[in-house]
């Protein structure tokens, strides 16, 4: 038996009737796949997890499902916004709830899978992880944005030693965003995202990843190539001209690396193994946020 079998087992002998099926774990482990075939098996339509989703025209860099699969379920917050400008955890919790007050449960009481690796997200709309009521200050973000990447690191940290964990300090977009929340608030970033007891909605959660990290590393590597080779630099270079270096396509796995290429900072094969060794540390921290859900049940591809 499968464990996509196993899954849906589980589901039927549940009698918790959860208000939703929650399906994560990091990048390259076959979530959308098993949301849809859960989807179907349960009459349910998808609501999106996954924070690059959101964007219009970020298709091939994203690994979007097609367009097929896209319509063969319901899908909610898929494409709904244009990459331009930034898109917010609290931006998500709010129009997941909006999503969610328009569906009609089936006869389990569920309404919809929740599919994606967003970490933050899903703790954010799901399990109740209090957002941060920052608003952006262009002034603060404008001044920000002519430091380096190890100026803004040296920052945060001297204003939240203990930022980093919560943070990825490679990424300058999301480095700024962190001070900007740390400067308004007075208090440290894991404090600006502390957890509510109780949780916002009731949920089964499954978790896929695999037992050999070494496995995910090379799936990971062989996806960097086929998106190469499927035309994400054409995709990149479509949404520059179209929306300049938008803080989205900054802080993008897969399209921030292909930026410096178009500028002739270095090469397609440095960029290749930029994405790919970018994508593998971002795996991890995937699991980092996944593990400190304990009601999360794994499931393990060999």
């Amino acid at each position: 038996m499968s464990f996509s079998q196993e899954i849906i087992n589980d589901i039927k002998l549940n009698n918790s009737n959860p208000e939703l099926i929650a399906i994560v774990g990091p990048t390259c482990t076959g979530k959308s796949d098993l949301a849809i075939e859960i989807a179907k098996v349960f009459s349910l339509p998808i609501i999106n997890c996954d924070s690059r989703l959101i964007f219009q025209e970020m298709n091939i860099g994203t690994a979007k499902p097609s367009q097929r699969e896209l319509e063969e379920v319901e899908h909610h917050l898929v494409n709904i916004k244009i990459p331009d400008k930034s898109y917010s955890a609290g931006d998500y919790r709010s129009d997941f709830d909006k999503v969610f007050s328009k569906l009609k449960a089936n006869e389990f009481g569920t309404k919809a899978v929740v599919v994606g690796g967003t970490g933050l997200y899903i703790r954010s709309a799901l399990d109740n992880l209090n957002m941060p009521e920052v608003s952006r200050d262009e002034e603060l973000r404008a001044r920000l944005n002519q430091s380096s990447l190890e100026d803004l690191q040296k920052m945060i940290l001297d204003l939240d030693p203990n930022a980093h964990k919560d943070l990825e300090m490679r990424n300058k977009i999301r480095i700024i965003r962190a001070i900007e929340i740390v400067t308004s608030s007075g208090k440290p970033l894991a404090q600006s995202r502390s957890k509510e007891s109780t949780n916002r909605y009731k949920a089964l959660y499954y978790g896929l990843n695999f037992s050999s990290r070494r496995k995910l590393y090379d799936l990971i590597d062989n996806r960097v190539i086929k998106m190469l080779q499927r035309g994400l630099v054409h995709e990149v270079e479509t949404l520059v001209k179209k929306y300049g270096e938008s803080e989205v396509l900054q802080s993008t796995i897969g399209y921030r690396e292909i930026l410096p290429y178009l500028r002739g900072e270095y090469s397609l094969s440095d960029g290749r193994r930029l994405i790919q060794k970018r994508t593998r540390i971002y795996a991890k921290r995937q699991m980092t946020w996944f593990r400190q859900n304990p009601d999360v049940k794994w499931f393990y591809h060999e």
